[in-house]
């Protein structure tokens, strides 16, 4: 009787592997990917965001949209892509700003928020529209969570008022977003 090692070995938790693309290392903020950026690695389904890519060609010449980890798994909301600002009118710049909480409120891309500053109360942007929402994140330091981050479409002057409010924070304050409703909805 002859029998093999992949016979005595369980099935993977969630079913047959799916081709899912990881990172080979530490990317920073603001980089462009290459193709030695990336893996193609086998992950069970359960074990894999549906959102997750499955190939290079999804990812090589895009720019993570903040820190991405060594053997993370690469969805397109952690990449931004030339087309981020597709749509918008061609003065507007695109701002990643650290925000309390943005999913809670259910803050999406698509939205249009508001900017409070926690201490002052002050609005530092009005009727802006929400680009991407990176969720609250454990960093690799002394335990400290890397905020949320909304990116926004601004221009010029909303960026430097944004860019103004956020050199304003005391220690302890931060930026809030406040989502508008959306123009024809009813209650």
């Amino acid at each position: 009787m002859v029998v093999t090692v992949s016979a005595l070995r369980p099935a993977p938790a969630g079913g047959a592997g799916v081709p899912t693309l990881v990172l080979a290392h530490d990317v920073a903020a603001g980089e462009r990917l290459a193709a030695d950026d990336l893996v193609l690695a086998t992950r069970p389904g359960a074990q894999r965001p549906a959102a997750a890519l499955s190939s290079a060609g999804a990812a090589v010449g895009r720019v993570a949209a903040g820190p991405l980890a060594a053997n993370e798994v690469l969805t397109s909301a952690r990449l931004v892509g030339d087309d981020l600002l597709a749509g918008q009118p061609d003065d507007r710049v695109a701002l990643s700003v650290p925000v309390l909480d943005a999913a809670t409120v259910g803050v999406r891309p698509g939205h249009h928020v508001d900017l409070y500053a926690t201490g002052t109360g002050a609005r530092a942007a009005t009727d802006v529209v929400v680009l991407a929402v990176h969720d609250a994140h454990d960093s690799e330091g002394l335990g400290a969570a890397a905020p949320a981050q909304v990116v926004l479409a601004l221009d010029p002057g909303q960026a430097g008022e944004v860019a103004r409010a956020l050199s304003a924070l005391q220690a302890g304050q931060s930026l809030v977003v406040a989502l508008r409703r959306e123009t024809g909805q009813t209650q």
